[in-house]
């Protein structure tokens, strides 16, 4: 307690403020929307919302402004846990309604107002992806021949509002959850980032890859092995040998060095670690068996070059340039030759993902994959 005058009336200021701006939030935020979502039921939800014209439901179920801030009545219904309610504003949302002079459909306003849609109900409402998926599909009523019309809306799962690409399908990627996947709403905009965009940028890297696989072939089998003795291959064979292994170490060895160290810098940064056995810890990276196969790859192909007969012998007495079967280089070809068969594998394994374009040779690589890992078990 205190007896400074000056003080008690700064308290007694102080509470009357606050307690005017906690009058004022419940005032202005206590809206017949907000009621019902506190008794989380459909009914009440309804019937509150049923009385807001139809130019103005989707306002009212998105934005309640409270002095110089905004609310969203479905965040906050998520947030509180009131899920009955946040699934009949998603319903009520993406209800098409119309009158004489035009249609009024809430999914613009939904994803204007919440571009994070999928990501926050992935994270904390996953029971509401459904019903919200199924919102954005408009059937026609009418048959033709046997058909009938629908629309998808899919433009807000494909760009964000500033005309980048949406990471709703990463997300629902990474939510693992296989009957959210086969969505057909999901499958549409699938569909169309792989079609239209996807598929070519896939198909350049790996061609270029395909193309690097190609050119190892002919520098570590092919061209090796055109005659049946050494005595009988010419210099020019060896400087083709020596072109394809240089394209390979500068073209491939290099670009997977690279690439490893970014994405090892980048989950170090991150945090992004797995322990391996339960003890040791690893980037999340590497748990992807494409990275993996690269990071053995990329030791493979540092091997070799620090192994590489043509530079062993180019201190040799050979007539030839870049003769590669001299005395120095006798002890390691071995040793250099099954790495380099462990490389071409690891090559070969690398391009299985080229069955993406084949939904029969995904579905047995799938397969395949599967009966593997339970073998492997056993």
């Amino acid at each position: 307690m205190t007896t400074d005058e000056m003080a008690e009336d700064a308290f007694r200021w102080s509470l009357t403020l606050i307690s005017k701006i906690l009058v004022r939030t419940i005032l202005e935020g206590s809206t017949v929307v907000m009621r019902a979502i506190n008794t989380n039921q459909e009914k009440a939800l309804v019937k509150a919302i049923s009385v807001a014209p139809r130019g103005r439901r989707s306002m009212e179920l998105l934005n309640i402004t409270v002095g110089t801030q905004s609310i969203s009545p479905l965040y906050w219904a998520i947030e509180s846990g009131s899920l009955i309610t946040a699934r009949a504003m998603i319903n009520d949302l993406l209800t098409i309604r119309a009158d004489r002079d035009h249609y009024y459909y809430g999914c613009d306003d939904l994803f204007i107002r919440h571009p994070d849609l999928v990501q926050r109900f992935c994270a904390d409402a996953a029971d509401l992806l459904w019903p919200l998926l199924d919102g954005l599909i408009w059937r026609s009523r009418l048959a033709a021949a046997g058909q009938r019309r629908v629309n998808y809306y899919v433009k807000h799962l494909i760009q964000d509002s500033e005309g980048k690409m949406n990471k709703a399908m990463g997300v629902l990627a990474d939510h693992n959850d296989p009957k959210i996947v086969c969505h057909p709403v999901v499958v549409v905009f699938a569909d169309a980032f792989w079609g239209q965009l996807a598929n070519r940028y896939f198909l350049l890297g790996r061609m270029y890859f395909l193309f690097t696989l190609v050119v190892f072939l002919f520098g570590q089998s092919i061209l090796n092995h055109l005659h049946n003795s050494v005595e009988d291959e010419t210099e020019n064979e060896y400087i083709a040998i020596f072109t394809c292994r240089l394209a390979v170490y500068l073209g491939s060895m290099t670009r997977c060095i690279f690439l490893q160290t970014k994405h090892f810098v980048s989950d170090c940064k991150t945090g992004s670690t797995r322990k391996l056995v339960g003890v040791l810890p690893v980037p999340a990276y590497l748990l992807s068996y494409q990275e993996f196969g690269s990071l053995v790859l990329t030791i493979c192909l540092i091997l070799m070059l620090c192994m590489e007969p043509i530079i062993h012998c180019l201190g040799s007495d050979s007539d030839k340039l870049f003769y590669p079967h001299c005395k120095e280089a006798k002890d390691i070809k071995d040793v250099y030759a099954i790495i380099s068969a462990i490389a071409m594998v690891l090559y070969w394994l690398l391009l299985t993902d080229l069955t993406a374009f084949s939904m029969r040779i995904s579905a047995f690589q799938l397969v395949v994959g599967r009966v593997a890992s339970e073998v492997g078990r056993s």
